[in-house]
């Protein structure tokens, strides 16, 4: 099945121009408590900003993350570095929701990765200051169970949160990541200002919510996104940028499911 993502003028929402956390990929993305998983973060930061990242696991069951009590990895911080940056970390899921998990999956536990430029948010900084394994300080326990209530006293511009969700249970056979392949005609290089094709072959296991996603540094895609389903054989069109001598890439795929695959590339613009 071949489908054709987009026509006309490029999609504004598909063009990366300030700082940003592209997506996030959990390896694996269903974990059994207790146990440890890998966290990559795409990052964009088109201006090369010199700043920090951290990442926080929040598990809310109605009384602040139960990670905040200390004792697993559960707190990472990073320097914000270049102009486009893949970070990987290794975390716990807290073992403390075995007695909930015993009674299924539970799709309750939060990633959450923050990047800012440098002297911007000082959250960065507490989180910076602490062990992995550390019991959280009250002050940083309110604020890491709800960010979205003090980001709008943060600035516009430098700032970005995005968070990931993380399935816990003790599956057998727990859900794996989607797969996103790209074709062997794929292009290495664009026509300035002129439009391109990136092909693609998606799988896995999907829900009916699976979409791709395009980004790029400079030009745009023509959808900001498209559902797909297992097997599909899909088109990204869009528009080289005008000025730029090179564009990053990011093509994100998310099953629907908590699984997220992503293909990066910077390719010349010529």
């Amino acid at each position: 099945m071949l489908v054709t993502v987009g026509c006309g003028e490029t999609s504004p929402e598909t063009l990366i121009d300030e700082l940003r956390v592209i997506a996030s990929v959990a390896e694996p993305p269903e974990v059994q408590p207790g146990a440890t998983f890998d966290f990559t973060s795409y990052v964009a930061n088109p201006d090369d900003r010199v700043g920090a990242m951290a990442t926080w696991v929040c598990t809310n069951l109605g009384e602040g993350c139960i990670e905040a009590a200390g004792g697993t990895v559960s707190l990472a911080s990073a320097a914000l570095e270049g102009e486009a940056q893949e970070w990987t970390r290794t975390l716990d899921l807290a073992s403390a929701l075995s007695p909930v998990v015993a009674e299924g999956p539970v799709t309750a536990t939060q990633v959450w990765t923050m990047a800012c430029r440098q002297d911007t948010c000082p959250v960065l900084d507490a989180i910076a200051s602490l062990s992995p394994t550390d019991p959280w300080p009250e002050e940083l326990r309110k604020d890491l169970a709800n960010p979205t209530t003090w980001m709008a006293d943060l600035p516009m511009a430098d700032v970005s949160l995005a968070y990931q969700l993380l399935t816990a249970s003790f599956s057998d056979e727990p859900h794996q990541n989607p797969t996103l392949t790209p074709a062997a005609d794929m292009p290495t290089s664009l026509a300035r200002d002129q439009t391109f094709s990136l092909p693609f072959t998606v799988d896995g296991d999907f829900a009916e919510q699976a979409q791709v996603y395009g980004s790029i540094t400079g030009g745009g895609f023509k959808m900001p996104s498209t559902y797909v389903e297992a097997g599909d054989t899909i088109t990204l069109e869009g528009t080289a940028p005008k000025d730029a001598e090179e564009a990053r890439i990011w093509v994100t795929l998310v099953d629907g499911q908590g699984g997220v695959a992503v293909w990066t590339e910077s390719l010349p613009v010529e």
